[in-house]
């Protein structure tokens, strides 16, 4: 499958899931509609993270300079428009996601748990930044070279890969303590590296 192919198969596949999701009611109450369809941003997001885009700008920028053929309100649009739309429809992307969960073959007897994290700026700014310093956190992981400040991301996947949860906590906060909102009722094997070893953790589970 082509780009172009993979673009308008995600923009059908996600522009009825958005109508079922909205059927009985309205996304906005007030103000003028936005050029660009909640579909359009949806998909730009979705395959801009396909292929690496995980910031906002490179997103904007990519479609906008190749893509405007297939979203033509896009010459209209300014970024930091298009970055509040995105914002904005974080609970429909919930919904996205658990409705695709549903269709998605998976394991459910089998999880594994982990983390990574994730630095709000680099190391020796963040006693300057001022950007989530309410939640922000000291942290220590290895792949970061030791202290980073920020948070990390708590995932819950399912065999042969599918997140089917996380939680996204400060840098501080231990593994073991985030692995019973993650698990949430589910059944079966749960495997962790060693940074969930917990004798009293295992019992609860």
């Amino acid at each position: 499958m082509d780009l172009d192919t993979f673009i308008i198969t995600a923009f059908c596949l996600i522009d009825d899931m958005l109508k079922e999701i909205l059927a009985n009611r309205r996304l906005r109450q007030r103000g003028p509609m936005p050029l660009l369809a909640d579909s359009e941003v949806l998909t730009m997001e979705v395959v801009g993270e396909y292929l690496e885009l995980s910031k906002d700008k490179a997103i904007y920028d990519y479609f906008r300079r190749h893509y405007s053929h297939l979203f033509p309100a896009m010459a209209k649009v300014h970024r930091t428009t298009f970055t509040r739309q995105a914002a904005n429809l974080r609970e429909v992307k919930r919904h996205i996601w658990q409705r695709l969960l549903q269709d998605i073959p998976k394991d459910e007897g089998v999880h594994i748990v982990d983390s990574m994290p994730i630095a709000v700026c680099e190391f020796p700014r963040a006693n300057r930044h001022k950007l989530f310093r309410e939640w922000a956190t000291y942290g220590h992981a290895s792949t970061e070279k030791g202290l980073f400040y920020g948070f990390r991301l708590h995932s819950l996947v399912a065999l042969p890969g599918v997140i089917v949860g996380f939680v996204l906590a400060p840098a501080h906060i231990q593994d073991t303590e985030v692995v019973a909102s993650l698990v949430n009722g589910q059944q079966g094997l749960i495997l962790g590296d060693r940074n969930y070893w917990s004798p009293r953790l295992r019992e609860e589970l």
